[in-house]
């Protein structure tokens, strides 16, 4: 290169740093003097949206900024790091390393009962104001983002029932029905298709799956395994070893054994599971509610559209218990500096991120009555009807004795055994009797309990409801 041709390189160079350097100038500083929010999000499935809402927010109040910073693996220790240092963001995604009810008494939590009050709190389902969770007693401390109702759905391939002759009207209700076309399937197939699939490796939701399957059996032991956690509200104790939890489980294996389960299953996370689901692998795919949002995105996930959503198959074909616990929503610190521009956020928020940022998500149902006239996609509506119509009410623990949540969290933390594990276990063949793991679990489950009942002003009554009828709406008016 000649000298004349390197002056002008190093000056083109040079124009366009400058160019870039102006370029990002102008874009941060249309108003150097505004106040900015830090923000924490810790739902990646709403982060496309939160970025097009506070992009909006601040076009419409560009004296408040907001720094959003979408947590990742880290988050957990993020937010124990923030807890213990007296450092939390100015609004943060619900900080789930701790209950509401410990960041309450260590004074880290600004009250919205000034945000959410009157006309405002009136625009909410009455469902999800909820002890521990959005609120203690009178005072609310989180905004929730959604509903609450959450439950694992079953999803099917249209292309893969239609190749096989398969009808909707066809989809497995019972156990028997779905290992029949499982069956089906696999034969017709060749042995390249499975009937179904799940991400087994994710434990969490094989909990999630296996208690909500298991309620159809034993509906008396709690679904939520953010909750009363395998407690038993007829006997007031834990109860691993119930029928439910061992029906489901055998279940399960037998799927796999049968070849309609994807042996592939055990080592597929949800991400993975749901991949080869989209590519026409299995027929039926056990995920939660938000699995259509991951479905149909293109960026995050497969981009598949062709499928449709069924209630979870039970083993009569009847009945069971969703989650119906508002656990996600936004909390403010309590040593925010900036108190009247968060509550300008927040009611905006309420006014529009419903529709802007959880409807369009399509991950959850919103905590308020809002006609949707466009769905994030198809299935919806679908989804959010199967979720309404198997959430229903069941005894409230917490409410009964504000000190069974510090208890909780004592008998949880000792907990060391989950059925999801278990299943685990048993289909990769390293468990040979699921009741005899059950039975060490209940025996750990009941020791961690009667410890948990010493220390803390509990008893034992406090979680049995003699008036609770399973399946019908709980109320203790």
């Amino acid at each position: 290169m000649n000298k004349k041709l390197l002056i002008v390189t190093i000056l083109l160079l040079l124009f366009v740093s400058v160019l870039s350097a102006c370029s990002d100038n102008e874009a941060n500083s249309d108003n150097p003097d505004a106040t900015t929010l830090t923000f924490w999000n810790r739902l990646p499935e709403l982060t496309t949206h939160f970025d097009t809402f506070i992009d909006q927010f601040e076009e419409e109040y560009p004296d408040i900024a907001i720094d959003m910073e979408t947590l990742g693996a880290s988050g957990n220790q993020q937010y124990q790091t923030a807890i213990k240092n007296d450092e939390l963001p100015d609004i943060f995604v619900t900080a789930n390393v701790t209950s509401l009810q410990n960041l309450v008494e260590q004074d880290l939590l600004h009250n919205l009962n000034d945000l959410i009050e009157g006309d405002v709190k009136e625009k909410f389902y009455p469902g999800v104001w909820s002890e521990n969770f959005t609120n203690m007693g009178d005072d609310i401390y989180q905004l929730p983002l959604n509903s609450g109702k959450s439950s694992v759905l079953m999803y099917y391939n249209k292309d893969v029932l239609e190749t096989y002759g398969i009808s909707e009207d066809q989809i497995p209700a019972t156990w028997e029905e779905l290992k029949q076309i499982g069956t089906e399937i696999y034969d017709q197939s060749g042995g390249s298709v499975y009937g179904l699939i799940m991400g087994a490796e994710a434990t969490w939701l094989s909990d999630m799956t296996i208690n909500q399957m298991a309620t159809n059996i034993t509906p008396e032991v709690h679904s939520s395994i953010d909750l009363a956690r395998q407690i038993n509200f007829q006997t007031g104790n834990p109860d691993f070893v119930n029928d439910g939890n061992i029906e489901t489980i055998e279940y399960l294996k037998d799927l796999m054994d049968e070849n309609v389960l994807a042996p592939a299953s055990i080592e597929y996370n949800e991400p993975t599971a749901i991949a080869n689901f989209a590519a026409g692998k299995s027929a039926f795919y056990f995920d939660g509610n938000w699995g259509g949002s991951v479905l149909v995105n293109g960026e995050s996930g497969p981009g598949f559209n062709n499928w449709g959503v069924a209630p979870m198959p039970t083993k009569d074909g009847g009945a069971y218990y969703s989650d119906m616990l508002a656990k996600e929503g936004l909390m403010v610190s309590n040593h925010t500096e900036h108190w009247e521009e968060v509550q300008i956020f927040l009611n905006y928020f309420i006014e529009h991120g419903y529709e802007d940022v959880i409807i369009k998500s399509g991950a959850h149902e919103p905590p308020i009555d809002i006609e949707v006239t466009e769905a994030p996609f198809e299935q919806y509506a679908e989804i959010n009807k199967i979720n309404g119509a198997n959430s229903i009410a069941t005894p409230d623990i917490y409410k009964r004795n504000t000190n069974t949540i510090s208890f909780i969290q004592d008998y949880h933390g000792a907990l060391s055994y989950s059925v999801g594990s278990i299943l685990a276990g048993y289909l990769q063949g390293e468990i040979e009797d699921p009741t005899s793991e059950l039975e060490k679990a209940q025996e750990e489950a009941q020791q961690a309990f009667n410890t948990a009942v010493e220390e803390h002003e509990v008893e034992q009554p406090d979680f049995v409801f003699d008036d609770w009828v399973p399946f019908e709406p709980y109320t203790s008016e």
